[in-house]
């Protein structure tokens, strides 16, 4: 009977361990999006793409931070694959829109030198580690991004706000423990 009750606790931590890990991504996909310029929905799509290529998040947040960057301060990068950052109104295009066009270009040029030079000075320094989920090209990141979707990985912008509403109150809960226990309060 122990033996069932310590497998039960086990089981109970287990559950909440991987509960949390879920709420901090949902937050960390909702604060990422916001800091890139992307929406929730979009950028859960784009990690599990990335995560296919072996590109951690944080790699794609700093390319796509380089990217809107250098789509906002104009880039030669952009002349040489023939992408334009801005519409026909001279508006910025959406991020997700110009890297796809960028994708379309890398996957049908041969790897090398000159692609990695054209990745960094597009994407910064993630830049190269980017060329394997960019290789995809714009039919294999729609087909994986898709997917995400099919398996029910993409997290809405209302799920996100919520982990991290989550978060915050946990936060603040914990904060209080600690006065309490460090004061006696």
């Amino acid at each position: 009977m122990a033996g069932l009750s310590t497998a039960a606790v086990a089981g109970g931590v287990a559950i909440g361990a991987l509960t949390k890990q879920a709420i901090n991504f949902a937050d960390e996909i909702g604060k990422t999006a916001q800091k890139i310029g992307m929406t929730s929905e979009s950028l859960s799509r784009l990690e599990y793409a990335a995560k296919l290529s072996d590109v951690s998040l944080s790699q794609l947040q700093v390319g796509l931070g380089q990217l809107s960057k250098n789509m906002q301060n104009g880039n030669e990068a952009f002349a040489a694959l023939g992408v334009n950052a801005t519409n026909a109104q001279g508006f910025l295009r959406g991020t997700e829109e110009v890297l796809l066009d960028i994708a379309e270009r890398f996957a049908g040029m041969e790897d090398g030198a000159g692609k990695t030079a054209l990745a960094m000075q597009l994407f910064g320094r993630s830049g190269a580690d980017l060329i394997p989920f960019l290789n995809a090209g714009r039919d294999g990141l729609a087909q994986m991004t898709s997917e995400a979707t099919r398996f029910g990985l993409e997290i809405s912008t209302k799920t996100s706000k919520a982990a991290e509403g989550f978060n915050d109150n946990l936060t603040r809960i914990i904060s209080l423990f600690t006065v309490l226990i460090v004061t006696g309060k």
